[in-house]
């Protein structure tokens, strides 16, 4: 009979006696306020760039602000992803390693 394989990343790690556990602590930026930022910031400059350049004989400011807001908004999503990635490369360099000890919850009552 074969025995099932276990991999090695899910093999439980022996509990010390004093039952510690060392952990990994670090404070990791949050995502989405990084994306809505780049989107939020890619439709001002859209907005901005429509109202401020040149007027069009076809369409109307408006009309130009929506077209550029699409596109100003997907790279402002795309520059805010690559800043949060920068981010938290730098943020994931100061982790520290401690001791956690379990605790036993106390019953509900």
């Amino acid at each position: 009979m074969d025995s099932p394989q276990q991999d090695p990343q899910h093999t439980p790690r022996p509990v010390p006696p004093n039952g510690s556990v060392e952990v990994r602590l670090r404070r990791a930026p949050k995502f989405w306020p990084f994306v809505g930022m780049g989107a939020a910031l890619g439709i001002l400059v859209a907005i901005v760039s429509a109202f401020t350049g040149p007027e069009s004989a076809e369409f109307t400011r408006n009309t130009v602000a929506a077209f550029l807001s699409v596109y100003y908004g997907i790279a402002g999503v795309l520059v805010g992803c690559v800043t949060y990635l920068i981010v938290d490369r730098v943020t994931s360099k100061r982790d520290r390693r401690t001791t956690a000890v379990p605790v036993d919850e106390p019953e509900e009552r």
